[in-house]
């Protein structure tokens, strides 16, 4: 029998899996290719056993706009409920910030500039709301850049969530309401899921959400530095006595820190960053109660080659914002390792006329899939074959120069290249090769 998980566990899960989303090949892919890789992937994740969605999801659509920064699916569950009533539901779930995405970044950090966000209706009282820059793009491109009206309006859902992590969980904010103020929705059949979203507007947005979806699902991790930006930056460092972050060993309770003070580098970062909203003031819709927030508290350990104060912060960061760390905090089953990755390549150097035959090999306890390929640079391989089991894959080098990552994709995602300074993880793995003159 089928373990039952809660609607917030089941939609944080939705939401991770859009970050899972597969990136485009290093040797590139037409859009087009790459929706169908990525839809595959998810298709494939939800049909995972042993995660909360319980196989009892289909993926239907997959939207990816013209500069590929901005990406949302819609799922269908014919039988969906956890109190007792079922109903057909579709869940339409945005893709947060893609790391080392220029475009996604701009996104966020555009917040020194505020607009009207008509597009999400006029409150009865009050004024309209304004929302940033960088929301208003991430709005725009979805809405305007994918065919996302034409797929809700076939079949148009009788019972929606709207579902993100991160950049995605502020869309949630901004597309909820222009689903009600366009008539493509009812409000009332809308259902907004945030997690670890940094806010998207002002006191007069947040304040209309609030009104539009009180029954909406909000959920930060109290540890998390994004949905402190940008409405409470500051208050981090300036309230570090009484609520430190992150909390040190003599903190009550305690964790691994480094404090971020006025005075230290962490402090000094957050204030910086908080200087680009140029005076703006935003305002986070009503959360509920934080995640991470008993006596004993969940902190990542630092690998031992991270000693600055700085890069410890990062590290924290990162950790605290991730969707596997949303998922445990929530009692959830974490998403497996899927996308593939490469611990070491042997040999790591050829002549520049290519056909060097390259053994790649995954970390301990990894594998390929046999739909992997495998790029040098941003060149094809000029042939490969993938192991039975999975456990290597043997390439042939192209002609090429230089330094170049060997990186392989499967449907779910291309191996991240390594390494990379400063190396702030436990691995240490190197997937270059070097084109030798001689």
């Amino acid at each position: 029998m089928a373990t039952t998980y809660t609607e917030t566990q089941v939609m944080m899960t939705l939401a991770a899996l859009a970050a899972t989303g597969a990136t485009e090949r290093p040797s590139g892919e037409t859009r087009l290719e790459q929706e169908t890789r990525i839809l595959k992937g998810i298709k494939a994740q939800l049909a995972m056993p042993g995660l909360a969605t319980n196989n009892e999801w289909t993926a239907t659509w997959v939207g990816l706009t013209s500069s590929r920064a901005n990406l949302a699916y819609l799922a269908y569950n014919p039988n969906f409920g956890t109190s007792g009533t079922v109903n057909p539901v579709y869940a339409l779930v945005l893709r947060g910030t893609m790391g080392g995405s220029p475009i996604d970044t701009s996104e966020d950090m555009q917040v020194g500039l505020m607009l009207d966000f008509a597009a999400g209706g006029t409150p009865n009282k009050g004024k309209i709301g304004k929302i940033s820059q960088g929301a208003m793009e991430a709005f725009t491109d979805i809405v305007m850049g994918t065919d996302l009206l034409s797929a809700l309006q076939n079949p148009t859902p009788a019972l929606l969530y709207v579902v993100g992590h991160s950049l995605g969980g502020a869309m949630v904010t901004t597309i909820s309401l222009f689903l009600a103020a366009a008539n493509l929705m009812p409000y009332e059949q809308v259902l907004p899921y945030t997690f670890a979203a940094p806010t998207a507007g002002d006191a007069d947005f947040a304040a209309w959400f609030d009104a539009r979806y009180p029954w909406a699902k909000c959920v930060i991790n109290k540890y998390d530095l994004v949905p402190n930006a940008w409405a409470t930056l500051d208050s981090l460092v300036d309230d570090h006595k009484n609520h430190p972050f992150y909390p040190g060993p003599d903190s009550s309770p305690s964790g691994p820190g480094p404090i971020a003070t006025p005075a230290d580098a962490p402090g000094i970062l957050i204030k910086n960053i908080a200087k680009g909203r140029n005076g703006n003031k935003y305002v986070q819709p009503t959360q509920q109660p934080p995640l991470n927030d008993g006596a004993t508290l969940l902190f990542q350990v630092y690998p031992i080659n991270v000693q600055s104060t700085t890069d410890m912060f990062e590290v924290q960061v990162g950790f605290q914002h991730a969707n596997n760390t949303y998922l445990n905090l929530l009692g959830a089953p974490t998403l497996p390792a899927t996308a593939p990755v490469v611990a070491s390549v042997t040999p790591a150097s050829g002549p520049t006329a290519g056909g060097t035959s390259v053994t790649i090999t995954p970390p301990p306890g990894l594998s390929f899939s046999q739909d992997s390929v495998v790029d040098f640079g941003i060149i094809p391989a000029a042939s490969w074959s993938v192991a039975h089991d999975g456990s290597s894959i043997t390439a042939k080098s192209p002609r090429g120069v230089g330094t170049v990552d060997i990186r392989v994709t499967n449907e779910f995602g291309t191996s991240p290249a390594v390494p990379v300074y400063p190396n702030l993880t436990f691995d240490d793995f190197n997937d270059q090769f070097t084109y030798d003159p001689a």
